[in-house]
């Protein structure tokens, strides 16, 4: 024959195969296996069965997590396909002893260990630091949006309610007029049906708008309430925003994050300290883009330890172009004054707070007489520039970042390997689950699982299963050594 034959699938072996020779020694699943069965999961606060209650026995907690793992790994997340897998897939037969735990007892699992997953990520990425995969010298910031499970069509603010009841304002008139004028006595019952249900629409979308003006929310996701609308890809769509801290020496995640803010101003200080309590007593460089930019957050996240380098944001298009924009105007500190692109003096007016920092404001005089003010400002009293307490460390940092250029331009790469490997090699776009809680332990499982997948890279399946199996050695004997200490 010129073709490869396969084996028979009703041939009998005198001697059958077992699950361990279909899984080959260089095989990642051995990681995941030897990884969990070093971990002291009741310590990091995954659920135990007492064994007291009545009913069906529970499955171990840690074959659940090394299910979890190696879908997560496989591009795998829904707990309906992750029980399909089991039926089917060697890797996992091999991994989980041919166990088949139900999509309802998957998805469980998920929402019953919620903060021991968030523990987890963290105790991983503590071990990368132990075995010399992050050094922290140089670390970058960013932030991506992935889509929420919430449909459009269920996201409102004031001005889609506003166009919607103007709509149904329209269709009530005319249904109204149909009524008038109809003699058939069906097609006025079919008319009163069609009145009803857009009476209980606009009833539904006037209670929206209440809520959001009661609540001071600009927005509302009926299906997520905790999803936003945001920019995407250049459209708006409800998402949520996942933000990451990686280290540069092997594009390893640091800390990861999820939250409904629109865009990053917010989440420098967040993701730098989350960063700080990993590299403890230690200098670390962060690398932030503009969308970052926000005075207050860097003045907090900068300190003898930290170093930022970030871009700032470019001032309003059409002052830039009148060359009167804030950069222009140039800082006297002598005289404690600003003097502007013509030479006039911009004297100090009154000292102000905002989020409980201190700030000046330097207000013109001149601006009647400069012939100016119509390209300088709108405003009636004159331009105004306001300057914080501690504007000289912003100055500071702008002036790092233009000098070490070659060092920021690293941030793309390696911020975005993350995001590439996720977002477009695992097609990890959207959550499936819903509520902050439950799409940060998605994030949490999706960061472990690239942290994971990237180590076996960088190390290998043997060097790894040695160092698991010798950490599981050391945890048993600390934890004997425990006990013999209590009897």
């Amino acid at each position: 024959m010129p073709f490869i034959e396969g084996e028979d699938r009703h041939q009998i072996h005198l001697l059958p195969y077992t699950l361990d020779d279909f899984v080959g020694d260089e095989n990642p699943v051995r990681v995941i296996d030897a990884y969990v069965d070093s971990l002291p999961l009741e310590e990091l606060g995954f659920q135990v069965y007492s064994g007291s209650k009545a009913g069906q026995k529970p499955y171990r907690r840690q074959e659940l997590l090394k299910l979890y793992l190696y879908c997560y790994m496989n591009s795998i997340r829904s707990s309906r396909k992750m029980e399909t897998e089991t039926r089917r897939n060697i890797e996992l037969m091999w991994l989980t002893g041919k166990l088949q735990p139900d999509h309802g007892t998957l998805s469980a699992f998920m929402k019953s260990n919620r903060t021991a997953i968030k523990k987890l990520f963290k105790e991983f990425t503590l071990m990368l630091k132990g075995f010399g995969l992050l050094d922290g010298q140089l670390v970058a910031i960013d932030g991506t949006k992935l889509k929420a499970n919430c449909s459009k069509k269920k996201h409102f603010n004031d001005n889609i309610i506003s166009k919607k009841l103007e709509h149904i304002d329209e269709k009530i008139d005319a249904y109204l007029r149909d009524f008038l004028t109809e003699d058939n006595r069906l097609k006025k019952q079919e008319i009163t049906e069609k009145l009803e249900v857009y009476q209980e629409r606009m009833h539904e979308l006037q209670v929206m708008k209440q809520e959001l003006a009661e609540t001071g929310e600009t927005q509302l996701c009926i299906t997520d309430r905790d999803a936003k609308s945001m920019k995407n890809n250049g459209k708006h769509e409800v998402c949520f925003n996942v933000q990451t801290a990686v280290d540069s020496k092997y594009k390893l995640i640091v800390d990861c994050d999820t939250v409904n803010d629109v865009n990053d101003q917010g989440q420098l200080s967040n993701m730098a300290n989350k960063t700080k309590q990993v590299f403890r007593n230690q200098k670390v460089t962060i690398l932030a883009d503009t969308g970052y930019y926000n005075y207050l957050e860097i003045i907090d996240v900068v300190d003898e330890s930290t170093e930022l380098l970030i871009k700032p944001q470019k001032g309003k298009q059409d002052k830039i172009a009148r060359g009167f924009d804030k950069e222009n105007f140039e800082y006297d500190a002598i005289n404690d004054r600003y003097i502007c692109p013509p030479g006039y003096a911009l004297p100090f007016k009154w000292n102000g707070k905002q989020d409980g920092k201190e700030y000046k404001r330097y207000t013109c005089e001149a601006f009647d007489t400069c012939g100016q003010k119509v390209l300088c400002t709108s405003a009636k009293g004159g331009r105004s520039v306001t300057r914080l307490k501690d504007e000289e460390v912003i100055e500071q940092i702008a002036e790092k970042t233009r000098s070490q250029s070659n060092i920021y331009k690293q941030r793309a790469a390696i911020v975005e390997h993350p995001f590439g490997t996720m977002k477009r090699h695992w097609g990890y776009t959207y959550f499936l689950t819903r509520g902050l809680a439950s799409v940060g332990t998605e994030t949490n499982l999706i960061c472990l699982a690239y942290n994971l997948k990237r180590m076996i890279k960088i190390m290998g399946v043997n060097e790894l299963i040695r160092l698991f199996r010798d950490r599981a050695h050391s945890i048993t004997k600390m934890h004997n050594d425990n006990l013999s200490k209590i009897a």
